[in-house]
């Protein structure tokens, strides 16, 4: 019997040890740092960690606290890996990157994605995202754009189009307007100077829409983890003179 009660109380440890480790291991999972690709520079860019600004080139990759700027003319292209986006930072943008992270979870990444367009506009493609992941862009006057899974437009003054999918606005309106929260559709903008959504009009979409085309050529393919390969099959080329 004494034989039994030390072997019952061993089997009993070994037990709550193995079940503590996966307690914890489960517990304690954080978000890991994640990284943006500089994919392409088209003209004169530069970016600054610690207020030091520096010439940026391709190839180059930015952890969280960047800040990304674009002179006159140029634009970059971006890419982040860890939710399969493409982004383009249109000419005379600012963006600073908040938060770049991302976690596995079996064969899915789970990312965390925040950055605040300063000045400028910056066009996207995004693939829709594992739960909870997210993905959002900061305006300076307190907006927040959350992105799902969507092709875009998100200009500093809280101007937001819609080519596919979704996007749910958050926006402060200027003086003591208050705030609204809307959703821009497939073939909608958010008109900052209104608080109301309407539809792109096709002198507008001709503006953005080689940016966001851009944007979806580039989102075609990317690498994840095992050496697979993810396709993004974007919808046919968008043309100003069709419809989104």
């Amino acid at each position: 019997m004494k034989y039994l009660r030390s072997s019952l109380a061993r089997v009993v440890l070994s037990f709550v040890v193995a079940l503590g480790a996966a307690l914890a291991s489960t517990t304690y999972a954080v978000m890991q740092p994640a990284e943006l690709v500089i994919q392409e520079v088209n003209g004169t860019a530069s970016y600054s960690v610690g207020g030091t600004w520096q010439p940026l080139a391709k190839a180059m990759r930015l952890a969280q606290g960047a800040v990304i700027k674009t002179d006159a003319d140029s634009t970059v292209d971006l890419l982040l890996p860890a939710s399969a986006t493409a982004l383009r930072l249109t000419p005379s943008s600012t963006l600073r990157l908040d938060k770049l992270n991302k976690e596995a979870a079996g064969e899915m990444t789970i990312s965390e994605t925040s950055m605040t367009l300063l000045d400028g506009g910056i066009a996207g493609t995004q693939r829709k995202l594992a739960s909870p992941s997210r993905f959002q862009i900061n305006l300076p006057g307190g907006g927040v754009a959350h992105i799902v899974g969507t092709e875009y437009y998100v200009r500093a003054d809280g101007a937001v189009s819609v080519v596919s999918g979704a996007v749910s606005l958050n926006y402060n309106l200027p003086g003591k307007g208050g705030s609204v929260k809307v959703t821009v559709s497939a073939g909608f903008s958010f008109d900052p100077a209104t608080g109301k959504v309407v539809p792109t009009t096709p002198a507008y979409l001709q503006n953005i829409i080689a940016h966001i085309n851009t944007t979806k050529h580039n989102a075609e393919v990317f690498k994840v983890s095992g050496g697979a390969t993810l396709v993004v099959k974007p919808e046919e080329v968008v043309s100003p003179h069709s419809p989104p």
